[in-house]
């Protein structure tokens, strides 16, 4: 319906269908007309001193852009490039190990912690809770110092649950699982 239509309807009498559906009508391109009013922007009118200040701070973050990230120093580690030379003569255990994160994070683990995918934890079925033990990848070297604080993991053929900061500590993440070795290196009172 035009709004020629719209117009000359209104001087017209037609009934009450007729005048319902003008009413429509006029209702319809009221809000149109509205929503063209609202969405037309207003003039902002900027003093010179900020339009200044303004350009400034964009030249300078700018600027900050430009310069160089800074470089991290590489972490020495003590982990071990060649497999061969891992000793598990004091190892306590020797298993598969796989990782949880997004799924629990956020819950409260069985020491009453709450688990954090981010911090240096693992999960084990028997270990004091409170345990620090160091869990080496035995296909790469890599290892990692957690803290047991949780029960797990209930899948059988599974030794260890790590936090999945610790997972990427060893790199295991790509994989899920790795065999692992398990040494304790302070034992809970």
């Amino acid at each position: 319906m035009s709004i020629s239509a719209i117009w000359s309807g209104l001087f017209r009498s037609e009934g009450p269908c007729a005048r319902a559906q003008l009413v429509y009508q006029v209702s319809k391109w009221g809000a149109v007309l509205v929503w063209c009013i609202a969405c037309v922007p207003h003039p902002v009118y900027i003093s010179s001193e900020v339009a200044r200040a303004s350009a400034e701070r964009r030249a300078s973050s700018a600027s900050a852009q430009r310069s160089p990230a800074p470089v991290a120093a590489p972490r020495e580690t003590a982990h071990p490039v060649n497999t061969a030379q891992i000793d598990t003569s004091k190892a306590y255990q020797l298993g598969v190990s796989s990782y949880y994160g997004k799924k629990f994070h956020g819950r409260k683990t069985a020491n009453g912690e709450i688990f954090n995918m981010y911090k240096l934890t693992a999960a084990h079925r028997v270990l004091p809770l409170g345990t620090h033990v160091r869990v080496t990848n035995l296909s790469n070297g890599r290892w990692v110092e957690v803290k047991v604080n949780d029960r797990g993991p209930f899948i059988e053929g599974r030794i260890l649950d790590l936090s999945f900061a610790a997972a990427l500590e060893i790199e295991m993440v790509q994989a899920g699982t790795a065999r692992v070795m398990i040494e304790i290196i302070k034992e809970v009172d």
